[in-house]
């Protein structure tokens, strides 16, 4: 197991690498709005979070075998289409588990697929 955990609140998704330490390994302030969940990929070095900014964001995330080389963090796509309501955003993620393709479910009701 890769031991990768996130937590998130606020603005702010922390990840910890549990191999690694107790405390958080990065800390990722990429929304404008508080972060309301988030999403990892089965099988590709992917997750996402999403946000009441009305944002879903792709990061791509991987951990190396050696330890002493520091794992990679690196954005990829900001992905944007729901509506804000009542101050909600995006509120729920999913990746489809073969394809690097992510659903979203917004407070406007809507789903999307992005591919």
């Amino acid at each position: 197991s890769s031991g990768i955990n996130a937590e998130y609140g606020d603005k702010t998704l922390v990840w910890f690498d549990m191999d690694l330490s107790t405390k958080p390994y990065k800390s990722l302030q990429q929304h404008k709005k508080a972060v309301r969940g988030v999403a990892f990929h089965s099988r590709l070095p992917l997750f996402a979070s999403v946000s009441d900014d009305c944002s879903a964001i792709v990061t791509h995330g991987m951990v190396y075998a050696d330890l002493v080389k520091s794992p990679l963090v690196v954005p990829v796509k900001v992905l944007r289409a729901h509506q804000a309501t009542a101050k909600y955003g995006v509120l729920s993620n999913v990746f489809h588990p073969t394809l690097p393709w992510l659903f979203t479910g917004g407070a406007d009701g809507d789903i999307w697929l992005y591919v």
